[in-house]
């Protein structure tokens, strides 16, 4: 194993770049066919010029060459970069970040096919797009070593390209219709023996669309860990309606362990459910996924994983597939 650099700061704490690519082979269990998948390629820069105050941003390059090659984003609403200011007056205080950034919903994860994010038993689409910011600001307090609260406030141009009966797809600076970020975490800790616990929720809303999540894991430093996240999403029809366009009711549960430092297991399983109607149109889906994660050098993450999906849409026949995987990881 390569020893780590202390650090990639550089200028006196002035500046800190750093690159993320994961590209990814896809084998269908299915028909035998591969794919060559470049998911993400961001070089990424911050800027530091007093320690209470960063400027950061990155840029994907990987979905900026599929837009210009096809003229559209792999996902509607994704979008190709990210920057914001963030201030962050003291440890105890309410620190800020304002620009094209994330709302914070539930747990972020590095995986866009969780479906904590997707409508997935009935069209497969997304609630939240992979890759999603939009023009916003967020206060986030962590004075509390046990406490973690986040509010903000969001424009839904690209929330609404994913979804057009959200907000406008015409003007990108519009916030007539804006979206409204609410979450609140806590931290548990049984540090003697050596336990690390979350527990939480957030709600995003934007007109008569709602996403509430809910989240619980802990974790065994060095060792082990274990998550649970659900997702209860409901858009009605028109303001005062009785009946509902969608309902989304997800779970995943998910764990890993540490075999060596450089070697961990992880599962996940996964349940969907998609009603129209109040009743009148059920869906469903579950899938799994098994894998690994193997660091041969520092930096650099082999993830291979075998993944295994079925639907039964209210209104089709149903369909399953399985596939393996294998992902490149390298960051800095």
């Amino acid at each position: 194993m390569l020893a780590e650099p202390a650090t990639n700061v550089m200028a006196n704490g002035l500046i800190m770049p750093g690159v993320d690519v994961r590209v990814q082979q896809v084998r269908l269990s299915t028909t035998g066919e591969r794919l060559f998948i470049p998911m993400q390629m961001s070089p990424y820069v911050a800027v530091m010029p007093t320690k209470e105050l960063t400027v950061y941003g990155n840029y994907n390059i990987a979905s900026a060459i599929y837009r210009m090659r096809e003229g559209k984003s792999t996902y509607p609403g994704q979008t190709d970069w990210e920057a914001a200011i963030q201030y962050q007056p003291g440890v105890t205080l309410p620190g800020i970040r304002v620009g094209m950034i994330q709302p914070s919903i539930g747990i972020r994860h590095d995986d866009h096919t969780v479906f904590a994010r997707r409508e997935i038993a009935m069209n497969g689409v997304n609630l939240i797009p992979p890759y999603y910011h939009d023009i916003g600001a967020e206060v986030t307090y962590e004075g509390m070593h046990w406490l973690t609260l986040n509010a903000g406030v969001f424009n839904a141009y690209n929330l609404s390209l994913a979804d057009p009966l959200i907000g406008t797809i015409d003007k990108q600076f519009d916030f007539a219709q804006p979206s409204f970020l609410g979450r609140v975490m806590l931290w548990p800790q049984l540090l003697d023996e050596g336990i690390n616990g979350q527990v939480g929720a957030s709600l995003f809303t934007n007109g008569n669309m709602r996403m509430y999540n809910v989240f619980a894991g802990f974790g065994l430093a060095d060792k082990a860990t274990f998550l649970i996240e659900g997702v209860y999403a409901r858009r009605k029809f028109e303001e005062g309606a009785t009946l509902n366009d969608r309902i989304v009711r997800n779970f995943s549960v998910m764990g890993s362990y540490q075999i060596k430092s450089w070697l961990s297991a992880h599962w996940r399983y996964e349940w969907g459910q998609t009603e129209l109607f109040e009743g009148q149109g059920l869906s469903h889906a579950n899938g799994f996924i098994v894998g690994a994660e193997f660091f041969p050098f520092p930096f650099i993450e082999l993830r291979p994983e075998y993944r295994y999906f079925e639907r039964n849409p209210f209104s089709e026949a149903r369909t399953q597939n399985g596939q393996y995987t294998v992902q490149l990881h390298v960051f800095y």
